[in-house]
């Protein structure tokens, strides 16, 4: 078979990823504490995945979510066949796949949706179809409606630009699958690496770069290398882009990204605040934090919450505690939240509180008794979550009838992640 179709490569599985971010619950969490009115996922709600491979995250995402309707679109029938193999299984009825390219989608008469997420395509694509992605979006998303879109972002990608050009035009020359092409490209340019010389002299950190790089799957180095069309974008085109079409950039999925008092040195934090533009505040974040890949929430037709819907959002919002959270452990030697030293006591409060019974930000400052603002607390609830030891609870009761079918058929397959209904997500394990 082409190892190719429309670019992108086809011929070997891509790795089976799960990402806590793209979920409804972490989406809809983000987008109301930034003051935003979101999809109310108290009601039945409809979500898309453009590019769902074999559908790995999608079926976590039913089965956790029962009142949410999720739907998966990949042109690759190849991968697909798993996609439905997990529906023949489960029996999960709130689930569905269709094999179809962007375009082909484009012309379905389907509902619209209340989420529409893309991780690993933009990137990747050609241009042709990144319009038709627009077009889908612009046609299929609901008012108040959540995009999220992960691509590969300047300048933390652009030392790869060239890297990944030398692989992908070694690639077109090698006999084999692209697995095998990927691992022999890698070789090559590890060996030009070694030489020290020109781009690596001038950006040392890209021999560590394609060290680690080395040790990752190969199926997933083919994918991420070896497609025509790879291109890291710039956040404030991507935000401008978007913005023709009514949507509104609210924050970085990734959490930590939002936090520019925890990332950002001050003179950068203060000079982000004269800038009067978000494409011009996101592009100096890019810049001070060399980001590598973004992970972006858009809103359709923007609309604030008013003083009284978000003090809402404080008191119902609940948190609980997932399973691997250090509660009574030493903090300060943790290696996700320990940096930040003067909230290590704030942290341990908020895990033992949490250890004892679920609770709201609000909750949670009562219980504190300290003189934080509910903004620092939220931030640091915020670190929490994103370090994976606490998380948002789903905000409807509706029973998960097929999480334990969902969870075998996880398991057959090899794959060590299971869906948390409390939580509409899933942790590995």
């Amino acid at each position: 078979m082409n190892v190719l179709q429309e670019g992108y490569v086809v011929d070997i599985p891509y790795p089976t990823f799960v990402h806590r971010q793209m979920m409804p619950s972490w989406l809809t969490m983000l987008t109301q504490l930034e003051g935003v009115r979101g999809p109310d996922i108290e009601k039945p709600y409809r979500y898309l995945e453009l590019g769902c491979a074999m559908g790995i995250q999608l079926h976590l995402n039913a089965a956790a979510n029962p009142i949410g309707h999720f739907v998966g679109v990949d042109f690759n029938p190849q991968q697909l066949m798993v996609a439905e193999e997990g529906v023949q299984t489960t029996k999960n009825s709130n689930i569905e796949f269709i094999q179809a390219d962007f375009e082909s989608f484009l012309e379905y008469d389907i509902e619209p949706f209340d989420f529409i997420v893309t991780h690993g395509v933009w990137s990747w694509i050609s241009e042709e179809n990144q319009n038709f992605i627009i077009k889908i979006i612009n046609k299929l998303l609901k008012k108040n409606g959540i995009l999220y879109c992960s691509y590969m972002s300047h300048p933390g990608a652009t030392g790869l630009t060239s890297i990944q050009k030398l692989m992908f035009e070694m690639s077109r020359n090698l006999n084999g699958d692209s697995a095998k092409k990927a691992a022999q490209s890698l070789n090559l340019v590890r060996a030009i690496g070694n030489a020290n010389a020109g781009l690596f002299r001038k950006i040392p950190s890209l021999n560590q770069e394609l060290s680690e790089l080395a040790q990752d799957k190969i199926n997933y180095v083919a994918h991420d290398f070896l497609s025509e069309y790879w291109q890291p974008q710039h956040s404030a085109d991507m935000i401008r882009q978007f913005g023709k079409i009514g949507l509104s950039y609210i924050a970085s999925a990734g959490i930590m990204e939002n936090l520019n008092r925890l990332t950002l040195p001050v003179e950068i934090q203060n000079i982000i605040k004269t800038l009067p533009l978000i494409t011009l505040q996101e592009t100096v974040k890019d810049i001070s934090l060399n980001t590598l890949q973004r992970q972006d929430i858009y809103i359709k037709e923007r609309q604030q919450l008013s003083q009284s819907e978000l003090e809402s959002v404080y008191s119902i919002m609940k948190f609980g505690l997932l399973p691997d959270a250090p509660v009574g452990k030493d903090l300060n030697q943790d290696p996700k939240i320990g940096r930040i030293k003067d909230a290590i006591d704030y942290f341990r409060k908020i895990l033992t509180l949490l250890s004892r019974q679920d609770a709201s930000i609000l909750e949670l400052s009562k219980d504190l008794n300290q003189s934080l603002t509910l903004r620092q607390l939220t931030d640091m609830v915020l670190v929490l979550v994103w370090a994976g030891y606490i998380h948002p609870l789903r905000s409807d009761k509706t029973i998960a009838a097929y999480k334990k079918r969902t969870n075998q058929w996880m398991l057959a397959q090899n794959l060590k992640w299971k869906c948390i209904a409390k939580f509409g997500s899933a942790i590995e394990f």
